[in-house]
């Protein structure tokens, strides 16, 4: 009865999970692209994290895999199949091809791009420097520690390297001057920073000390513990209570404490994701949902292409190890 119970819900989760998708891309294409309707990019970036983080699940993999077998024996996919499966076949097949030619050479193209336009800019905004009163030295120096910051990202991840590229070139199609925002990018990036900061100072708070918190718990449980992740985390808390009586199930009494921290974080972590959503361009939003489904389907297919990223990431980690 439970099992069956647990089945049902399941497939409930996953059924839900399709519409809510449908729901989403519709929500996009006609209110964000075509202005039909207004649409709300707080129900359209928690729908998203919701989805990405529903497709992480074993269980509905499972469920999700059990329901496609089950439907292509019902009555509707066998008459579909009968009529339409070797059209539907072709168009899927020509589709998915170039699906996967446009996403490998978008991959190769963005990680040229990526791996040569990085120091471009901070050479450009060094000369924007000396050549613009508005930048300042304070400018230029948090613009290169941003773009450091997403180099580094950027050579493990494509999502990162394509959405920095995307709004990159956005920004510089949307600029009053083609030619002078490269220099000038360190003074636009301090004024939204300084807007973002000024706008919203307390939210932020908590940011910084939530990353505090998590660092030096992460420290303490490397330095204390040889493990790592979620077991490592709660053999550290349980350490800390070890003055407990012996007849105390100190296992038990861990991993609830590393739920009641989790539980405890939720709200700050909902609190940075809202203050953090308010600033996203809904296009920005679908286009790193669409690279991330992208890159769970054909990820694998790019690894043993010859790339700039791989061969940066094998010098950083040269320079890391020593």
């Amino acid at each position: 009865m439970i099992q069956a119970l647990q089945r049902a819900v399941l497939v409930l989760v996953v059924v839900n999970a399709w519409c809510l998708l449908a729901i989403i891309v519709i929500d996009y294409l006609f209110g964000n692209l075509l202005g039909l309707f207004p649409t709300s990019i707080d129900t359209q970036a928690w729908a998203i994290l919701l989805l990405v983080a529903l497709s992480y699940s074993p269980a509905l993999k499972a469920a999700e895999l059990k329901i496609k077998q089950w439907y292509s024996t019902t009555a509707v996919a066998i008459y579909l199949a009968e009529k339409f499966a070797k059209n539907i076949s072709r168009y899927k097949t020509a589709v998915a091809r170039s699906l996967h030619a446009m996403y490998i050479n978008l991959y190769l193209l963005a990680d040229v791009i990526f791996c040569v336009g990085a120091p471009l800019l901070i050479i450009t905004a060094s000369a924007g420097w000396w050549l613009l009163d508005e930048v300042s030295y304070l400018a230029l120096l948090g613009y290169c520690s941003i773009i450091s910051l997403i180099v580094f990202t950027g050579l493990y991840s494509n999502l990162v390297r394509l959405l920095s590229l995307g709004y990159f070139f956005g920004y510089w199609v949307l600029s009053d001057s083609l030619l002078l925002y490269p220099f000038a990018a360190p003074a636009l990036v301090q004024k939204n920073i300084s807007t973002m900061l000024s706008s919203s100072f307390t939210s932020w708070l908590p940011v910084i000390g939530l990353v505090l918190v998590v660092y030096l718990l992460a420290h303490r449980g490397r330095a204390n513990v040889d493990s790592s992740g979620w077991q490592g985390f709660t053999r550290f808390l349980r350490e800390l209570f070890k003055f407990f009586p012996e007849g105390l199930n100190r296992q038990l009494f861990g991993n609830y404490l590393s739920l009641l921290c989790l539980l405890m974080a939720a709200p700050l972590i909902i609190m940075i994701l809202n203050s953090i959503i308010g600033y996203l361009n809904p296009h920005v939003l679908f286009a790193g949902f669409a690279v991330w489904m992208l890159d769970r389907l054909w990820q694998t297919d790019v690894i043993h292409e010859p790339a700039l990223s791989s061969d940066c990431r094998y010098f950083v980690n040269l320079i890391w190890e020593h």
